[in-house]
């Protein structure tokens, strides 16, 4: 249904043309120039100021610091100095790390011009090459003299540490560090590499395979703009990976990177033979396409969506392991996948465990990712988990267009979700990659779903996108699948003729059967296993029998976590105003939204099932109604739908232009709105309150591959989460499985869910937690455990075991260092490895 203006008012038109491609291409510019230059996004190292005692250098003596740096061009170091003394000089070398002895740059500072207590700076010849680079520095004094250095708490940076004499500090100095601007953003220009090279993994593995899909079977009869096909398209290609992964598991087939590069090869021949007729020069669409009303809502959302995706990958070049703790085990489940060649049954080598039935689609995207871009895994599944994190924002479009019939709501719910909530881009902090997939193929499943439940006769195609995108939904997160199927009702009761009952309920029918028969093999191994059981027991557990557990896992929270208190406030109130005007999109989002918080608590009216699809899952895809409600309210004001929420023929004098000129202001709010949630959402990353593996517990992985036997295991930080049901690891020593191929005491979460090797597996390994916790590392009772259990080695990261555990610190290195039973074999930074010893 594109709407084109009149032949008469067309040339009025252009004058807004010229001035929307300038504005796609300052906001492209600027989109840059804030993700990139601004150094949002990247640790930038600058401990703070210190009420700590300065540390003092003196001729004969060293200080050091280790550290990274985030941009190109480093050219100089600054210092917090003080009570400076002598006629000597304050020399800083740069040295590639703490062992290293040349120098790759050389900086002094007369120990006489530092006259007062501040910040100095050391410059050093500019280093282009200096982005993401490891260094350290250390400080002396040549001659005669003395100074002061400021220093911080240890846990105020994470990737280095204070050194004196060359030996750990638990401590940072007090520096920060400086950039040549040119060699800054030619370093920032480089990087657009590795975003070229996400972007086009993305388009090539979700965009392509799901436009030929849709291609082949979405119905000519139904109307479908350009925009709608491509926000449609990447979640539609998700979810088709996962069932190609379970069909040919189910055969014995394993295609390894063909997984990725068949549907590829496929999707181009179809869309070949698809648009075989098609000649650049018998089209005339791009000239229709440029002077019809719809310009500006396309042009707008192209624009958003480039900086969307600006701000996205911006994030993911600053980390290298992702952070917190379902981090893990998703990237865990992303390398078994890629050793395998497909899908897996036992978690060898990396844990103990010996069934697999977790949903696995975001997996699968992390290794189909991996294979096409040659990246490790857990880079891997960071850019994977952004790449779904713009395209789970775009799929909110067709979805809001199609609500309200303005393209402009899809627009307006792109820029609400994109950029005014924390939320889905707070998700890099959790790892909650799981249900991001699945939120990328929401919209999509919805959007299909409705249609075939619409169509007043069987359409086998649409029944066939349905039954993929339901069962690819299934299989890559549970609870989001529970979260789309009460979309039909709602649906329905607003919808719902009578003489078009019997066609819906054999459409629905139709869609349940499909699907189920495509999901049957998982289907049969989840049955009878521990996660069925569990589930199994929820359900039927009692409003008046639930465990304390349960009640405190399924806590809501500050509200204000998940959207923006204004946001909380406003919702009602135009969800209201949605109901008096009889707007049949927000009503049906309104009662969608109050399904699925009733699903997430059956106990308000006395059912079973509290805990199933919990509170935190719900609240945390707010932004998806949120955005929906919004982009409908902004519908009303579309002159193109006669301001009803859907198209209308009451524009009047001259539509074409009136509806131009209302586009450019609705352009530019939306754009403005971009560009004043842009560097809020650069700012959403928070690597030291999240971030458990450092580059300093890579370093000492790298070390623990190279001086431990192949079947050592290492003791490491955890404590009690879930109400004391599971541990859950405290900082970089749970991924030594990955980073250094070794085993240890702590299996990924999902041990909780999965068979190991021994019937009371989730058991033994907490015992093993208790145990230190309450009786001590050094106890006799916990010396024995380990050495039943072959532990060999403890690991303390860089973050001392201190993510999300303000607990009493089990593992501490004074502890370990006082007893006879360890013996340290490794310090860097603030990591330690201690042998265990044999009595």
């Amino acid at each position: 249904m594109e709407q084109t203006a009149p032949i008469e008012h067309r040339r009025s038109l252009r004058p807004a043309a010229g001035l929307l491609l300038a504005a796609l291409l300052a906001i492209l510019l600027a989109g840059l120039l804030v993700a990139r230059l601004s150094g949002a996004g990247a640790a930038q190292p600058q401990t703070p100021a210190s009420p700590l005692e300065p540390l003092r250098l003196a001729a004969g003596s060293t200080l050091g610091q280790s550290f990274v740096s985030p941009h190109a061009g480093l050219d100089a170091i600054e210092l917090a100095l003080s009570d400076a003394s002598g006629s000597g000089t304050l020399r800083l070398h740069l040295r590639a790390g703490p062992g290293a002895q040349d120098d790759l740059a050389v900086g002094e500072v007369p120990l006489a011009a530092i006259a007062a207590p501040g910040r100095y700076r050391i410059a050093l010849p500019p280093q282009p090459d200096s982005r993401q680079r490891s260094y350290y520095l250390l400080l002396e004094i040549a001659g005669d003299g003395a100074l002061r250095v400021g220093r911080a708490p240890g846990d105020s940076y994470l990737d280095g540490a204070a050194y004196r004499d060359g030996a750990p500090l638990d401590a940072q100095l007090t520096f920060g560090l400086a950039y040549d601007p040119l060699q800054k953003a030619a370093g920032a220009a480089r990087a657009l590499l590795d975003w070229a090279r996400a972007l086009g993994a993305g388009l090539l593995l979700f965009f392509l395979p799901g436009l030929a899909l849709l291609s082949l079977l979405w119905p000519r009869g139904l109307a479908l703009s350009i925009p709608e096909r491509w926000c449609l398209a990447s979640g539609l290609g998700i979810a088709g990976y996962p069932i190609l992964l379970l069909w040919t598991d189910a055969f014995g087939v394993h295609l390894g990177p063909w997984y990725a590069w068949g549907p590829i090869a496929a999707a181009v021949a179809a869309l070949a033979w698809r648009y075989r007729g098609w000649r650049p020069g018998r089209d005339a669409g791009w000239r229709a396409w440029r002077r019809s009303p719809t310009f500006a809502p396309d042009l707008t959302l192209l624009a958003l969506a480039a900086l969307l995706l600006a701000t996205r990958f911006a994030l993911a070049g600053a980390v290298r392991i992702p952070f917190w703790g379902d981090s893990y085990q998703h990237t865990v489940m992303a390398q078994l996948i890629a050793d395998n060649g497909g899908l897996f049954r036992a978690w060898q080598p990396y844990a103990e465990m010996t069934t697999f039935t977790y949903h696995f689609g975001f997996h699968t995207a992390a290794a189909l990712f991996g294979w096409l871009t040659g990246l490790p895994t857990p880079q891997a599944v960071v850019w994977t988990g952004q790449v779904l994190n713009g395209l789970a924002v775009l799929g909110l479009y067709p979805l809001a267009a199609r609500l309200s019939g303005s393209r402009w709501a899809g627009v307006a719910a792109v820029a609400l979700a994109g950029f005014v909530t924390a939320l889905p881009n707070g998700y890099l902090n959790w790892g909650r990659y799981t249900q991001l997939a699945g939120q990328a193929i929401l919209p999509a499943c919805v959007l299909v779903v409705w249609a075939a439940l619409d169509a007043a006769r069987r359409d086998w195609r649409l029944l066939g996108l349905g039954w993929l995108l339901v069962a690819g939904l299934a299989l890559t997160h549970y609870r989001v699948l529970a979260i789309a199927a009460l979309a039909a009702p709602a649906y329905v009761l607003f919808t719902l003729r009578r003489e078009r009952l019997r066609p819906l309920l054999l459409n629905a029918a139709l869609l349940v059967a499909g699907a189920l028969l495509l999901y049957l093999p998982w289907a049969l191994r989840l049955y009878g296993g521990p996660l069925w059981q569990n589930l199994t027991n929820r359900l039927s557990t009692g409003a008046t029998a639930l465990p304390r557990s349960t009640v405190d896992s399924n806590g809501m929270g500050d509200l204000a976590t998940y959207l923006p208190v204004w946001l909380w406030l406003l919702l009602p109130l135009l969800a209201g105003w949605g109901l008096w005007r009889r707007d049949r999109g927000v009503a049906v989002v309104a009662l969608w939204s109050f399904l699925v918080l009733l699903a997430a608590n059956p106990q308000w009216l006395g059912l079973p099932g509290a805990g199933a699809l919990q509170n935190f899952t719900v609240l945390i895809a707010a932004y998806i109604p949120a955005a929906l409600i919004v982009g409908c309210a902004v519908g009303w004001a579309d002159p193109s739908t006669g301001g009803a929420g859907r198209p209308g023929n009451n524009v009047r004098a001259n539509p074409a232009v009136i509806v131009v000129r209302s586009g450019v202001v609705f352009m530019a709010v939306a754009l403005g709105v971009a560009l004043w949630g842009a560097p809020r959402r650069l700012a959403d990353l928070e690597p030291m309150r999240y971030a458990l593996a450092t580059s300093a517990d890579e370093r000492a992985a790298a070390w623990i591959a190279g001086n431990t036997p192949p079947d050592a295991r290492f003791l490491v930080n955890g404590f009690f989460a879930y109400g004391n049901t599971a541990t859950v690891g405290s900082d970089g020593g749970w991924w030594l499985p990955l980073l250094a191929g070794r085993q240890t005491t702590l299996p990924p979460l999902t041990y909780t869910s999965e068979r190991g090797p021994r019937p009371d597996y989730r058991q033994w390994v907490n015992q093993l937690t208790a145990a230190v916790q309450q009786k001590g590392v050094d106890s006799p009772a916990v010396l024995r455990l380990l050495r039943e259990r072959g532990v060999t080695y403890v690991y303390i990261g860089q973050r001392q075991g201190r993510v999300n555990d303000a607990g009493p610190q089990a593992l501490a290195p004074e502890t370990l260092l006082k007893s006879p039973h360890f013996r340290p074999v490794y310090h860097q930074d603030r990591v330690w490895v201690f042998e265990v010893l044999s009595s």
